[in-house]
């Protein structure tokens, strides 16, 4: 792929969000599916997090309009269906308030060898019970992992040593406030 590849779903019947192996080691997707075709974004935690608080302070602070004008999506230059898949580097995320649709817009990682600009771009958009659904999962994927240190919030090992930054690293403990907190 040697030129920008840009790709739109439309409307999606199917979004969901997960990560995929044990705390400390997991990485994390968004799948959006419709009848143009799929795409699954890799991304790091944190931008999963995001898009869910961004989600919901979209949900929280636009209402539902009482007449909801009709989603157009553009129109696709090809009848092949759409696979595509990537690790995220750049997301952006909109609101048309008048069909009260949401827009996901997420570009590839250049490849740093190269120099060069994000070879891919993948938009899709859902409708606000998907929002609202894809606001709760994604934080409760991400507080799924390991489970934080109550002093400095730094994720906790198992079975590993915790050199807690809050008690200059006094404590090497796997819980720095003791068993009675676990």
């Amino acid at each position: 792929m040697s030129e920008f590849d840009r790709n739109d779903l439309g409307l999606v019947e199917y979004i969901h969000c997960e990560s995929i192996g044990e705390p400390g080691q997991r990485t994390f997707n968004i799948t959006a599916r419709s009848s143009r075709g799929e795409t699954i974004v890799w991304m790091e935690k944190e931008q999963l997090y995001q898009v869910g608080i961004s989600l919901r302070q979209f949900l929280a602070t636009r209402e539902t309009p009482p007449d909801p004008a009709p989603f157009t999506a553009p129109a696709i230059d090809s009848p092949v269906p759409i696979h595509v898949e990537f690790k995220t580097g750049d997301m952006s995320l909109q609101h048309d308030p008048a069909s009260d649709v949401f827009t996901l817009i997420a570009s590839d990682i250049p490849r740093e060898e190269s120099g060069e600009a994000p070879l891919a771009e993948i938009t899709f958009s859902f409708q606000r019970f998907q929002a609202e659904e894809i606001s709760k999962r994604s934080v409760t994927v991400v507080a799924a992992g390991r489970k934080p240190c109550p002093l400095c919030e730094a994720p906790l090992n198992r079975g590993e040593n915790h050199f807690c930054v809050k008690v200059n690293g006094y404590n090497p403990t796997e819980n720095p406030m003791g068993n009675e907190h676990s």
